[in-house]
């Protein structure tokens, strides 16, 4: 009878603060250790553990905070994204851990715990939501949009020949030469783009004209974030092709967006922020 009670008194609703907090500490992260995993600023990590949501640029930069912050502890970044957009708490199946008394014995038990705490945690946490699936489910489906026409276009490099031999030579070796190919779906605030090609790195570059716009790139040196403008027209760096990479944009309007010099339709971004998935595939 005690141990029921005490299951049922850690089955309480909390902030969307105290379960990343958590978590965090479930996973035997120190708040230095998660600011250098996510790339997030100590400040505004603090600031989403306390729910002081306010501290944030922007609701755009908290939802993207919040994912990136979700994807680090492995929590269901829909639920933790659900509760922010409807201001809700969360069921989470889980005692109050002392941070300090966890911090002595972190760097001791973490290989223990990367191979069976995760996966107690998640049945765990299955078991707390059991009854909120149906609502959620029914969530998605509805906010669902429909299926968005594709529009696909390629680049293809080309060569030139300046002779009759040349052209001979430059058709037996322009089969050797690697082709490469962009297509872009999705409509709204996401764009998903299908790049092919054989190189092991792209290079990503992002200009304005005249607008302003706040950018990054995961996985890259952009992934902190910076402010392209009329004094600082443009940012470019290099991404590994072997994982796909997120660019956000804060103003989609006057970004331009180039991989390997080759521009991406953004045309069907038409919200004010927007988020664009770059996927590697070999030729």
């Amino acid at each position: 009878m005690e141990k029921q009670k005490e299951r049922m008194l850690s089955m309480r609703k909390k902030t969307i603060g105290e379960v990343l907090r958590l978590a965090r500490i479930n996973q035997g992260f120190s708040l230095d250790e998660l600011q250098q995993k996510t790339e997030i600023q100590l400040e505004m990590i603090k600031a989403m553990e306390t729910d002081d949501f306010d501290q944030l640029p922007s609701p755009f930069y908290a939802r993207s905070f919040l994912r990136k912050y979700a994807w680090a502890v492995e929590l269901d970044e829909r639920i933790v994204l659900d509760a922010y957009d409807s201001g809700s708490m969360i069921t989470y199946d889980e005692v109050d851990v002392d941070e300090e008394e966890l911090s002595g014995r972190r760097r001791t038990s973490k290989k223990n715990r990367a191979s069976f705490l995760p996966l107690f945690y998640f049945i765990l946490f299955a078991l707390s939501i059991l009854i909120f699936v149906t609502y959620y489910v029914w969530s998605y489906i509805q906010n669902q949009p429909e299926p968005p026409y594709i529009s696909n276009y390629s680049v293809v490099r080309e060569t030139s020949s300046t002779s009759s031999a040349s052209q001979n030579s430059s058709s037996s070796s322009s089969s050797s030469i690697l082709e490469s190919a962009i297509s872009v779906s999705g409509e709204g605030n996401y764009v998903e783009v299908a790049y092919k090609t054989n190189q092991e790195t792209a290079k990503i570059q992002l200009a304005v004209s005249d607008a302003r716009s706040w950018i990054s790139v995961s996985d890259s040196e952009l992934a902190g974030g910076v402010t392209l403008s009329p004094d600082n027209k443009s940012s470019q760096t290099t991404v590994s092709t072997k994982d796909p990479v997120t660019v956000t944009l804060g103003v989609v309007k006057g970004v331009v967006l180039t991989v390997d010099n080759q521009t991406v339709d953004l045309s069907k971004l038409t919200t004010p922020t927007g988020t664009v998935t770059i996927k590697f595939t070999k030729n």
